[in-house]
Order: structure tokens, then C-alpha cells, then sequence
């Protein structure tokens, strides 16, 4: 299915070139160019504006971008791969010397940055990687890491008894969705007694996740999950809610980012953990690696940003990401 959608992004992108004429560097050209637009150094694609954690991203590339000096025009990719592909098009069109891409999947924008290879326009991964093409660097989290952060924490928590878990994932073949279940699934083979008895990808979606934990609290009976894992804070303090209210006691939840409500959410209980990641510092970083690039300097091929894990004990020692 993944090779599917990713000949079709690439069908699309190179119909989008066709139709729009795309330059290169300094081409400042092609239907739809703006003044605006055409003076813009720096391109950017995140995968959505509707999620806080993107936000706090668009904001450390918008503010330090300004610090440096640099213009940036920073995109919209809706949730959709397509869209981010047509818009990594239109920023190579309208003349942008570099790019940095979050992409919705690692796969799907593999023609965009082979594209923009081709036209000479450098590009960065920020937050997820890129599974193909020339990317000059990847600045972000090891997701592995935070998986095994989150897998270490489940094992402590359940205690030699384990139990049944459930896992809410990602944005199905996105890089966090592979590398923390790759990371989380590495400490399970450890500790055999736990057993992940459903799995379901929620998109980092809190709707998403409500839904699908509303369902499962129906397949399952009370007592029989003993702890619940989510890869983002937004599905994890949905799914509390959802088993607090079906009366499953004692079940505790992880999650993933480290938000202000997810740090309030230890603090009473609700979670039992969540890894603290900082998506404004991220921005900032690939802004300042490409600013780098872009004065001559050679960037190292991976700027890893940290993780911590977040509990009861620690949470007042540190600060949500957003």
C-alpha cells in the first residue's frame, strides 16, 4: 500500500513540474509567485498546522530564521502527502535556496526531495526522517530511544506480574511511529510477560484516539489491560479519560511529547509518564544547521535533540515542550 501512494505522490509531482514550469534557485518564477514569495531564502513543510506540537516547530524556524536574519516561508502539508509534496513544488518555484521537511510519512516525500536535488536546492529533515534522496542532515529526536524510554517504564511499572497492554501508535509509516515501536518492542523481548493485546494506529490524533479507546474498552474487560502506551500526549490523555470513565482502575497511561497538559496530567495522576520532547528547540536547530549550510559550513548528518522521561518525581524539574 505504501508503494502505491508513494508512485502515486511522485505521478503527481512530476505532473505539478510539468504543468508549473519549476525553476531552480533564483528562478523566482512560475503561476502564483508572489513578491513575498519570490524573496524568500528559506522553504518549509511541516506535516500539519492543527497540532500544537507543529506550532511550537513553525515557531522556532519563524523566530530564529528573524534572529539570523533569514526569510522562511513555512507550509501547511494538511495531514496529506500529497499536499506536502505540491507544496515542496511550490517552494522550489518560487525560488527558495533550501528547504526543511517534516514529513507526513518518510517514504511519500522521497520525489520531492529527489526534485529538489535536482534543482539544487539543499534540504533538511526536521523531526522525521526522509527514506530517500540527498538530505544534507536529519535534526531531531531518537525516536528509538524514546520508545525504550517508554518500554523501560511499562516493565517498571507492571513488575515482574506484566500483563496486556494496548498500544495507540502514530501516523502509520511515519518515522516517530516505526522508531518508537521499534524502540518500544526492543524492551518488550525483554520482559516476555508483557503482551501488547492490541495495537491501532490513531494518527496522533486526540479524535482519533478517543474513538478507537472507546471501542477497545468494549472489546476488553475491566481488569484485563493492565497498562495503556501512546506515542503522542494527544492520543494518551484521551485514552485516560476514556478508561477513567469505563471504571478500569489502576490502569496506568504513558505518553509522548512532554505538552503542558500532559505535565499537568502526571502531576494528578492521570498519566504515569510522558517523554519530554521539544518541538520549538527542533525548529530552531534545523534553522540555525541550514543557516550553517547555507554559509559554508558542513553539517554534521544527524542533530539529535533530548529526551527525558517525565514522571511524578521529576516533573516539577523541567518544562512542557508546548
Amino acid at each position: 500500500m505504501r508503494a502505491s501512494r508513494n508512485r502515486l505522490a511522485g505521478a503527481v509531482f512530476v505532473l505539478a513540474l510539468a504543468v508549473m514550469g519549476c525553476g531552480g534557485p533564483g528562478s523566482g518564477g512560475g503561476p502564483g509567485a508572489s513578491a513575498t514569495g519570490s524573496r524568500a531564502r528559506v522553504g518549509a513543510v511541516l506535516p500539519m498546522f492543527s497540532h500544537p506540537f507543529f506550532l511550537a516547530q513553525k515557531r522556532g524556524l519563524e523566530d530564529k530564521a528573524k534572529e539570523l536574519g533569514l526569510e522562511i516561508d513555512v507550509r501547511d502539508g494538511q495531514d496529506d502527502d500529497v499536499k506536502q509534496i505540491a507544496q515542496v513544488e511550490t517552494l522550489i518555484n518560487l525560488g527558495c535556496k533550501a528547504l526543511i521537511l517534516c514529513p507526513r510519512d518518510e517514504d511519500a516525500l522521497v520525489p520531492a526531495v529527489e526534485a529538489a536535488n535536482r534543482a539544487g536546492v539543499p534540504v533538511i529533515a526536521l523531526n522525521r526522517r526522509i527514506n530517500g534522496g540527498n538530505v544534507l542532515s536529519y535534526v531531531g529526536a531518537d525516536d528509538a530511544e524514546g520508545g525504550m524510554l517508554q518500554g523501560e517504564a511499562v516493565a517498571e511499572a507492571l513488575g515482574p506480574k506484566g500483563g496486556k497492554i494496548i498500544y495507540l501508535e502514530g501516523t502509520e509509516g511515519s518515522s516517530p511511529q516505526r522508531k518508537r515501536s521499534e524502540g518500544l518492542t526492543s524492551v518488550l523481548k525483554a520482559h516476555p510477560e508483557i503482551v501488547i493485546a492490541d495495537r491501532r494506529f490513531a494518527g496522533f490524533q486526540e479524535d482519533r484516539a478517543k474513538g478507537i479507546m472507546t471501542d477497545l474498552v468494549r472489546r476488553f474487560a475491566p481488569g484485563e489491560i493492565r497498562a495503556v502506551v501512546a506515542q503522542s500526549d494527544e492520543m494518551a490523555l484521551p485514552a485516560a479519560e476514556v478508561i477513567r470513565t469505563e471504571g478500569w482502575k489502576d490502569v496506568p497511561v504513558f505518553g509522548f511529547d512532554g505538552s503542558h497538559t500532559a505535565f499537568e496530567a502526571v502531576k494528578d495522576g492521570r498519566l504515569k509518564a510522558t517523554v519530554l520532547q521539544d518541538p520549538y528547540e527542533q525548529g530552531v536547530k534545523a534553522m540555525e544547521t541550514m543557516a550553517a549550510h547555507l554559509k559554508g559550513h558542513k553539517p554534521d548528518s544527524e542533530v539529535i535533540t533530548p529526551l527525558r522521561l517525565i514522571t511524578g518525581a521529576n516533573v516539577d524539574k523541567f518544562r512542557p515542550a508546548y
